[in-house]
């Protein structure tokens, strides 16, 4: 073989691979572009007919490479526009029909912000890569403007919110028969863009809109069209009626639904909710018709305080003062020990419950953690049995009175929720004027609670009253914020809808609280009771003038101690009793007592231990109680320019 052979071979394949490096690098550059996913061709055939509404055939010709295009395409639609007014009106959306490849397609809606969105394709049919020619066709109205001395269509073509770019994007508008279009503008670029890189034609009816440069993601061609009036028939009064309707149905079932409610608590609280008017209130030193410790806190608190726990308590310890059990106060643990001592028959019903649970003589209950499923079962025999002799008798809650309004609230909500045609995110912002009513709600029946001693029905009602408006109010200032801020979401005509649908909120928590009210049985005897509280409340001089007042003995302190427990005063009543134990004249007695019912440090001050043992003796039992067990959810939420006028959205690939 020749000796440039070697060299020939050499060259070749030097040739070779530098052909092969060019191709290489060539490939590089152009598989990534032929690859992209795109919009070749974006074209939007409008008819307007004569009525004024819009039928939409939208031929889109896109690029699928299987990444964000695997399905087929999705398209925004606005369902609010701006008419010439500057009114945030509701327009009608038809889906007419959807093809791929000129052939049916199949399609699914779903509501988005502000509008609607159309899937084309199937979730379980993907596309093969390349060119697919997609065409949404829709109908539309309410789109044209009218003007005192003219009328367009101000028309989004494609949209601002497209996930891909544009090649290219034209539109083709054809009035009804006989008109002429006299004035024409396109805007391209993003939202709010001024720029004109478009070329318009008009012919008689018709005008041919074309962009000259591509738009990228996020941008959209936007076209005006002005004409004579009288081309397309302005709305009739009945038309006119029907828009107004279908802007303002949710505005008016939430204003409506806030009278119907507050109409319908305030004339049934007139009929069953009131209060009897209070009578006059003295200082007395025995509870109302004999009435038993639990009994005393179940008509005061119009039901138990404390899940029925301070009641349970005061009975426990009325129990002990009258012998028929010992209490051991083990800090970690209480025991109540019954004794031997005979219990009569007409014991209260409450306290034969608890005298049940313990048993027969040296037997005992425990209260502590390890017997705190059997305490739970003493503690719901104990109100079950008090709640079935007394229900009704002394406070009437009126339920009934409270679901229906409650049951209206639930309509009136769901009337707006429905009817409303209310963006998502209007939905979910209906929690903020909620949460701000639950909040003023409560706040205002607690503060009309703590005013209910010592005031009169009058100005605890008025307190409720004064303090719902208040909270009204501030619901309606946080609205308008909420929507200031929100406004681009929601437009400002949703404020009456959040205002209203707090004042719904409120309502049902005010009456809720508002709603019951005591018998005249059960007027009479919490006049009573505030009187018992009054006098062991009283310092011990103002006690002392008292006409008839017994004098302070450690009989006459424990005998009413289980109802200072009961009504929440037994430090006062405690500690009037250790100011009497530490006088000069009773220091003997001081050195002497310790009751035979209880078994425990006494510690340096008697009226401090067992005030603090008498008012926590209920916490310690509800602390022994298994608590239920949670669960968790959570919830979460969706998610003349560029952008004007009509139509718009956007769309992207699924």
């Amino acid at each position: 073989m020749p000796k440039s052979a070697p060299k020939r071979r050499n060259v070749v394949t030097r040739w070779f691979s530098g052909f092969g490096l060019v191709l290489f690098l060539c490939l590089a550059t152009v598989l990534p572009a032929a690859a992209e996913e795109y919009i070749r061709s974006y074209h939007s055939d409008i008819q307007v007919a004569e009525n004024g509404d819009l039928t939409v055939t939208e031929t889109i010709i896109a690029n699928a490479e299987g990444d964000r295009i695997k399905r087929g395409l999705f398209r925004d639609f606005p369902l609010t526009m701006q008419d010439a007014g500057g009114r945030t009106v509701r327009v009608g959306f038809e889906v007419v029909s959807v093809t791929r490849d000129g052939r049916p397609e199949p399609f699914h809606t779903e509501s988005v912000t502000g509008g609607i969105r159309i899937y084309s394709g199937d979730k379980d049919v993907f596309l093969r890569n390349g060119e697919h020619t997609f065409v949404f066709t829709y109908r539309t109205d309410r789109q044209i403007r009218y003007f005192d001395d003219h009328d367009e269509l101000y028309w989004n073509v494609n949209g601002n919110g497209w996930e891909f770019r544009i090649a290219q994007a034209s539109a083709r508008l054809t009035l009804p028969g006989g008109a002429r279009i006299n004035q024409t503008a396109a805007y391209t670029g993003p939202f709010g863009s001024t720029a004109r890189n478009a070329r318009m034609q008009a012919n008689d009816n018709q005008a041919v809109f074309t962009t000259t440069r591509p738009l990228g993601a996020q941008e959209g061609l936007t076209i005006v069209a002005g004409f004579p009036k009288g081309v397309v028939a302005a709305p009739s009064k009945d038309q006119q009626s029907d828009w107004w309707w279908r802007d303002n149905i949710g505005t008016i079932i939430a204003i409506v639904g806030l009278v119907l409610v507050v109409g319908y608590y305030a004339l049934f609280w007139t009929r069953v909710g009131r209060d009897p008017d209070r009578g006059v209130v003295v200082p007395r030193w025995d509870a109302p018709d004999g009435l038993s410790p639990a009994l005393v806190n179940y008509i005061d608190n119009k039901g138990f305080s404390g899940g029925g726990w301070t009641a349970f308590s005061a009975s426990a310890l009325d129990l002990a003062v009258k012998g028929y059990v010992t209490l051991e106060d083990l800090k970690e643990k209480i025991v109540i020990r019954r004794t031997d001592k005979p219990v009569p028959r007409d014991v209260p019903t409450g306290q034969a419950s608890i005298l049940s649970a313990v048993g027969g003589a040296g037997q005992s209950l425990v209260i502590d953690e390890a017997h705190g499923t059997s305490v739970q079962s003493v503690g719901t025999s104990f109100r079950q049995a008090i709640e079935k002799e007394h229900r009704g008798k002394y406070y009437k809650a009126n339920w009934g009175y409270v679901a229906g309004g409650v049951a209206l609230s639930i309509l009136m909500l769901l009337g707006v929720l429905i009817f409303g045609n209310l963006e998502p995110e209007l939905m979910a912002i209906l929690i903020v004027p909620a949460f701000l009513a639950v909040v003023f709600g409560f706040f205002a029946a607690a503060l009309g609670k703590g005013l209910r001693r010592g005031s009169s029905l009058f100005s605890k009602i008025m307190a409720v009253v004064i303090l719902g408006f208040i909270g009204f109010v501030a619901i309606s200032v946080g609205s308008a914020l909420l929507i200031a801020l929100m406004s681009e979401l929601t437009g400002s005509e949703h404020w009456p809808i959040l205002v209203s649908v707090g004042g719904i909120v409120l309502a049902n928590v005010i009456f809720f609280f508002l709603m019951g009210a005591p018998t005249p049985l059960g007027r009479k005897l919490m006049d009573g009771i505030e009187g018992l509280r009054i006098y062991l409340t009283l310092a011990e001089k103002d006690r002392m003038n008292t006409a008839g007042a017994p004098t302070m003995s450690p009989q006459h302190f424990e005998k009413l101690l289980p109802y200072a427990v009961a009504l929440g005063v037994e430090k006062p009543w405690s500690n009037t009793f250790e100011t009497w134990l530490a006088s000069a004249a009773a220091g003997a007695a001081a050195g002497a007592y310790a009751p035979g019912w209880y078994s425990g440090n006494y510690g340096s001050n008697f009226g401090e231990r067992i005030g603090g043992f008498s008012s926590s003796m209920a916490s310690t039992i509800a602390s022994t109680i298994p608590a239920p067990k949670s669960s968790s959810s959570s919830s979460g939420f969706s998610g003349g320019s560029s952008g004007g006028g009509g139509g718009g959205g956007g769309g992207g690939g699924w």
